[in-house]
């Protein structure tokens, strides 16, 4: 079985363990009157990933990268920049995973910088209903409307995850990657990509209700993962790399 020194995570929130570190719905999953920090919330999160679970597994070190609403784009420079800069003597294993494919990355002008755009609604992030933010949500709205297709970033994204599987294969790091979205049609399960009974991580944790607001003692509408979804996921991985 291979042994690994170190797990690294580049994903989105489904990967960061969205949702627990909800101050509301930590306080009800451990049955707790009064809140914890938000540090401490985020500390929990941290700990309790299939990223984390993966690394106890294979009783390893792990880093989790994953961000909040991060699109594909961000996704894969983040890997390249770490991986480009970084040489290390250890066995590294980097999971990947495939985020939403209409989220996008973008520079805006008005605010100087880089922002991650994930969905069209006003009062949400990046917008958070400022008028300075107008003319990005206008440019957002038009791109969904005109010209995002989902076909062009399934094979955009296929491409991606080929070049840098053999990128990565180079420098000495194994390299698994899975998608939270996706019709069971596209991707096809391989040595290097985990799909699950056939289907998207997104579409088998809603089958399954593994979904946070699938829990009746949370009372919430959150769609993120359970931590029973986080090791179900851990695990499948492990399975998948030993074979």
């Amino acid at each position: 079985m291979k042994k690994y020194d170190l797990i690294i995570g580049f994903g989105c929130s489904f990967m960061e363990g969205g949702g627990l570190d909800n101050q509301t719905i930590h306080m009800r999953m451990h049955g707790l009157e009064t809140p914890i920090s938000l540090n401490e919330t985020e500390e929990f999160r941290y700990k309790n990933n299939f990223i984390a679970y993966l690394a106890e597994l294979y009783n390893c070190e792990y880093i989790n990268f994953a961000e909040s609403r991060c699109p594909n784009d961000l996704i894969f420079e983040n890997i390249y920049k770490y991986f480009n800069n970084n040489v290390s003597d250890k066995k590294i294993l980097l999971v990947g995973q495939i985020s939403l494919f209409n989220r996008i990355y973008a520079y805006y002008e008005p605010i100087e910088k880089f922002v991650k755009v994930s969905a069209l609604r006003w009062e949400d992030h990046p917008f958070n209903s400022e008028p300075k933010m107008k003319e990005l949500y206008d440019y957002f709205e038009r791109h969904l409307k005109y010209i995002y297709n989902e076909d062009a970033e399934y094979k955009k994204t296929v491409r991606n995850i080929e070049t840098y599987t053999a990128w990565l294969t180079e420098k000495n790091v194994d390299s698994v990657w899975l998608s939270y979205e996706g019709r069971p049609e596209q991707f096809v399960e391989s040595k290097n990509f985990i799909k699950f009974d056939g289907d998207n991580l997104g579409a088998y944790v809603e089958k399954n209700k593994l979904r946070l607001k699938d829990d009746p003692i949370l009372k919430t509408d959150d769609l993120h993962m359970t931590i029973n979804a986080h090791r179900l996921v851990a695990n499948k991985i492990y399975e998948k790399i030993r074979g």
